[in-house]
């Protein structure tokens, strides 16, 4: 399958899903599902509704993904963009599909990416990588 066909057929999948009613404001679809001919499980990261129970919603979010696709889920939330994993949310935003998202969604991912987008930028600047293996490679030797 080819990848324009695939990100159709993933949207195709969910696009019946009333995210709002289920307290979602943004939903990234990543990984293996849509990359692999044969996946393992379907990533997701979600920002939801802080006025919804987190713990709920993911399992009814679990629920219809294996419903949908028949494999399970692995869902990433994003509380607070400060606190974002910057490299997950990288690669979802690089590989991945935005399935759904409302004006709070594309806020936060908005806040998310500028963040990262910092960390990121002092990382390279810093030579951070290149620090830890010197030093690595200095108490192995």
């Amino acid at each position: 399958m080819q990848k324009t066909s695939k990100a159709s057929y993933v949207v195709k999948i969910f696009e019946e899903v009333d995210w709002t009613g289920l307290g979602i404001h943004l939903a990234i679809i990543h990984g293996s599902f849509i990359r692999d001919e044969r996946p393992r499980d379907v990533d997701m990261i979600l920002v939801i509704d802080k006025t919804y129970d987190e713990d709920e919603t993911v399992i009814k979010i679990m629920r219809i993904v294996e419903e949908r696709t028949g494999l399970e889920a692995d869902i990433y939330i994003i509380q607070d963009p400060a606190e974002a994993n910057c490299f997950l949310i990288w690669e979802a935003l690089r590989n991945g599909i935005i399935l759904y998202q409302d004006p709070v969604g594309r806020e936060v991912l908005v806040k998310t990416i500028n963040i990262c987008y910092d960390f990121m930028l002092s990382r390279e600047k810093l030579r951070y990588t290149e620090t830890m293996i010197e030093r690595y490679d200095k108490n192995v030797a």
